[in-house]
């Protein structure tokens, strides 16, 4: 995957998803997923051991749909730009389709998000 680089490695990421949509995002909005951010690390204790994942910028989501990652990816999205907001006025609610709870909960706890 072609991606523009920084000073940190490549600043995009490809996460595809079990029925084959594929869905590009930032490497920080990525960084918000706690085990997405382990499988892109380069190093792991001070060596330079690294998924497959980290040298590709492509994550495999086997387990889940397109649509359920499309909307983890509008979470990221949404966690990024309001975490610095806190528990303010400020902060909108994020909406989802209720019949979409329970792959969204499943997801979610799989990345950690």
């Amino acid at each position: 995957m072609a991606a523009n680089n920084d000073e940190n490695g490549p600043s995009l990421v490809r996460l595809l998803s079990g029925d084959g949509f594929s869905i590009v995002i930032s490497k920080k909005v990525a960084d918000m997923s706690p085990t997405l951010k382990n499988m892109l690390e380069m190093t792991r204790g001070g060596t330079d051991i690294a998924f497959s994942e980290a040298l590709s910028n492509q994550i495999q989501l086997p387990e889940i749909r397109g649509k359920v990652l499309e909307k983890v990816c509008q979470y990221l999205i949404y966690k990024h730009r309001y975490s610095d907001e806190g528990a303010s006025d400020r902060v909108p609610d994020f909406d989802f389709d209720v019949e979409m709870s329970l792959e969204l909960l499943m997801a979610a706890d799989y990345l950690d998000c």
